[in-house]
């Protein structure tokens, strides 16, 4: 799946079952931006569907920043790092502020406060497959036969004047596309399932206080000596989908020695504390 195929009706489809009667795109209900959820007495009680979409939304957000890794897809990202001279004794080891990176635009070394180009490093040399460093924004060169020789003439001469300090500030410019949406393969499928399950939860809060409402665990009425009572097994304190709740919350988080979604996916995407030797 893709990032836009992540949308309300997958949400309903994939997580929202035996909750929702839900209306198909295209009708009167859909485009009213309207969904829908049988309720007691065979009412029915309507949920805006941007509640879903925003929910999913929050969802992409929350994991960007728990895991580090970008998923939304950014094309021409433009930053600046330190010229350093250990780092530029490593094959210009460049350590990108977003990852994982789907392709390096242009990659070189600027002087002075217009940025004059010194040395734009051609394609060939620039490293970011190997050991998964596309994966964490890591980027090397490694020097060609005649790499050198794309220097400009004019500002060639002040590199090592530049540089003797073993220090240069934003001398090092990166141009760059990131974002797992933009690999041209599919989103992890486990992060899919995460999303979802995330985006689940403050619906699902909404939805069990629409049920019987806020704070209520159980409804009476009577008319002419006829009585009827509706109950839930969960407190006043408790949505009626508490259940539900928990259910994905333990797959998220994790239970009983079972380790959680949110623990593995940081395993895999979180970028590791990586030095230099």
């Amino acid at each position: 799946m893709k990032l836009k195929d992540l949308t309300e009706q997958w949400l309903i489809r994939e997580h929202f079952f035996n909750i929702y009667k839900v209306e198909t795109e295209g009708s009167s209900g859909w485009n009213k931006g309207e969904v829908y959820l049988p309720a007691p007495q065979d009412q029915t009680e309507r949920l805006p569907k941007v509640v879903l979409q925003n929910a999913i939304d929050a969802a992409v957000n929350m994991y960007e920043m728990d895991l580090g890794a970008r998923i939304r897809y950014v094309e021409q990202h433009e930053e600046h790092h330190p010229y350093d001279m250990d780092l530029y004794n490593h094959y210009v080891y460049t350590k990108l502020r977003f990852y994982p990176v789907v392709r390096i635009r242009e990659l070189q070394l600027v002087y002075g406060k217009d940025g004059q180009v010194i040395w734009d490093i051609p394609q060939e040399a620039i490293q970011t497959n190997r050991d998964r460093n596309d994966k964490f924004g890591i980027v090397n060169v490694l020097p060609q036969w005649g790499t050198h020789e794309t220097m400009d003439p004019a500002y060639a001469a002040l590199f090592p004047a530049a540089i003797s300090a073993g220090y240069a500030p934003n001398m090092v410019r990166v141009l760059y596309d990131y974002g797992m949406d933009g690999s041209g393969e599919h989103l992890d499928p486990f992060l899919v399932r995460a999303i979802g399950l995330s985006a689940s939860l403050h619906p699902f809060n909404i939805l069990g206080d629409i049920v019987l409402g806020a704070g209520i665990a159980s409804i009476s009425g009577g008319v002419d000596g006829v009585n009827m009572s509706v109950n839930t097994t969960s407190s006043a304190e408790n949505s009626a989908y508490s259940a539900r709740i928990r259910m994905y919350e333990r797959e998220l988080l994790g239970a009983q020695g079972v380790e959680g979604a949110i623990s593995k996916l940081r395993k895999e995407w979180r970028r590791p504390a990586l030095g230099l030797l």
